[in-house]
């Protein structure tokens, strides 16, 4: 039985199973994906592993990370959506496979996402982050209500740092 966390109209937020493997490995393959994170290269399947390994840890561990987003209707693993802490603070992100870009999912799934993160578990001083070019992205976490905070560099590429004004009054420091 899967652990639901949050349910929209359009999509559950759960927990992950192992099943999810191989629609995750699929995902991170993409280079159309994987263009705005990292060294925006695609994943190999050996990440896919590592990744669900991490999250099926959190979940047993410390009951949260990032969530499994799924298709409603259709059953099928669409993403993630929620926080990792893999940098040193709370990150808020999502991952979504390209056929459910432009259908409004991001956000939606990012609003039920933070209200899990914030009142089911308590999280505060929540950050995300994006390439400055990632225009998509940054009108989600903006829709969420998050200000730039700060900046930085990844993989030699300009960032630019969001987060809550009242959690972060000075900024990221």
């Amino acid at each position: 039985m899967k652990k639901i966390h949050a349910r929209t109209e359009r999509l559950l937020l759960r927990d992950w199973e192992a099943s999810d493997l191989e629609d995750y490995a699929r995902i991170i393959a993409d280079p159309l994906v994987m263009e705005h994170i990292g060294d925006g290269k695609p994943r190999p399947r050996s990440n896919a592993v590592e990744f669900i390994d991490t999250v099926l840890a959190h979940q047993e561990s410390r009951g949260w990370t990032r969530l499994a987003v799924e298709h409603a209707k259709t059953g099928q693993l669409m993403g993630f959506c929620g926080v990792d802490d893999k940098i040193g603070r709370l990150d808020f992100g999502w991952r979504y496979a390209k056929e459910f870009w432009g259908g409004g999912y991001g956000y939606e799934a990012a609003a039920a996402a933070l209200w899990v993160c914030q009142n089911t578990f308590s999280l505060t001083q929540i950050t995300s982050q994006s390439y400055p070019e990632n225009a998509g992205s940054i009108r989600i976490i903006q829709k969420m209500g998050m200000t730039q905070i700060g900046e930085g560099t990844d993989f030699g590429r300009p960032l630019v740092v969001f987060g809550f004004e009242s959690e972060w009054p000075n900024g990221l420091k």
